[in-house]
């Protein structure tokens, strides 16, 4: 009798448990951290109203500084601290073979030397710069690198309806390379008194293909879209292409270039964050840091939000690391899609996962485990 009134109060506490988590849970999803901020409300916290606290902007701004040669526009972004920093580099090309961006992340520690040395070092992908001889140097460590590069417009006939171009089952009917270009137009925008978001446009000669490219100093919404400080935002728009079929529609072919290689995923790191939905990804990484690019499953076909069919993830050349991608839209004389392209430092560990989650799911379990007890129980007593 003392046994079963003993697994009783567990059983009761555990839905006490899970009932006070749930309700906790309700109440974070009202405000921050429960504190009842009625929707619509604005945050003191964040001061821009752009859903990131004023102090992690802060401490996540960053300095870039813009080189524009021949075809092509070189970027470095640094992040404002004093000891530890790091540099996001960004390359943009345009030539005959299409519009590229490449990305290359590196970190910067500051440390103190014993005497001065003039020495450039470079071991695997390790490299060591001594910058002065006041007793500190700054080591430059290299992380990762990748590129994305847009090359052509494929107009083809889908003829086994499944959204998306097969070379092998489908009728290809034309192959629009992006390859001539007007110059690039540079636009700098103020975010704050001490940041700005760079926006750059390529559009090619005929007016048919653009890309509009946003990389910020701070957090930022862009066109309703977060965007982080190690992101650039690429909003790709397809204006007036000329059909040769009546029952066609386009792919967007996209190539992918790393010194590893890509995987997929369905839930996207910003998607993970709470701070995008309805979004995919590749990414290539080195267990350390994430070179990530991402998109929108929807894309506004003439002013009409529509589903974004991607097709399968493929090797085009395994031993240089380059891999095939294609975007398929819904046919229409205005495509305007919003794909993303960065950095993620650092992975989140289960220790980092808010007590609030942590709540209901140690109250499901406790019930999982106290229920598994009571008909073991009577199993035994049977």
């Amino acid at each position: 009798m003392k046994k079963t009134s003993y697994i009783l109060g567990i059983f009761l506490l555990g839905i006490l448990l899970f009932t006070t988590s749930f309700n906790q849970a309700l109440a974070y999803g009202d405000g921050e951290e429960g504190d009842g901020e009625e929707p619509g409300e604005e945050d003191p916290k964040d001061g821009d109203q752009d859903g990131v606290d004023d102090d992690i902007e802060e401490e996540n701004k960053r300095y870039v500084e813009i080189w524009f040669g021949d075809n092509v526009v070189e970027m470095a972004s640094i992040k404002r601290t004093d000891y530890k920093k790091d540099i996001m580099d960004m390359r943009i090309a345009y030539t005959e073979h299409g519009i590229s961006i490449a990305v290359s992340y590196r970190t910067l520690t500051k440390v103190n030397v014993s005497e001065c040395e003039d020495e450039h070092e470079e071991e695997g992908e390790k490299e060591v710069e001594y910058k002065s001889c006041d007793g500190e140097e700054w080591i430059h460590e290299l992380k990762l690198r990748f590129e994305v590069k847009f090359q052509a417009l494929i107009e083809y006939v889908d003829l086994n309806e499944n959204g998306a171009f097969d070379l092998e089952n489908d009728t290809c009917i034309e192959d629009y390379g992006i390859n001539s270009f007007h110059p690039i137009v540079y636009t700098p925008i103020n975010l704050s008194d001490d940041s700005m978001l760079h926006y750059f446009l390529i559009n090619t000669t005929d007016g048919v293909f653009a890309t509009h490219i946003y990389f910020p100093e701070e957090f930022t919404n862009v066109n309703g879209i977060l965007v982080a400080p190690t992101q650039i935002k690429i909003d790709i728009e397809i204006t007036n292409y000329e059909y040769i079929d009546d029952n066609s529609q386009l792919a967007l072919f996209t190539k992918l270039f790393t010194d590893d290689y890509y995987k997929e995923k369905e839930d996207t790191e910003d998607e993970k964050d709470g701070v995008a939905e309805a979004e995919k990804e590749v990414f290539t990484d080195n267990e350390e840091y994430m070179g990530i690019f991402s998109w929108k499953e929807t894309a506004m076909i003439d002013g009409i939000e529509m589903s974004v069919l991607t097709n399968e993830l493929e090797v085009e050349c395994e031993e240089d690391h380059i891999w095939r991608l294609l975007f398929n839209y819904p046919r229409g004389n205005h495509i305007y899609h919003d794909p993303k392209i960065g950095i993620v430092v650092g992975q989140i560990t289960a220790s980092e996962f808010p007590m609030i989650l942590i709540g209901p799911i140690a109250g499901v379990a406790g019930l999982t485990i106290i229920a598994t007890g009571i008909f073991i129980s009577k199993k035994k007593i049977r």
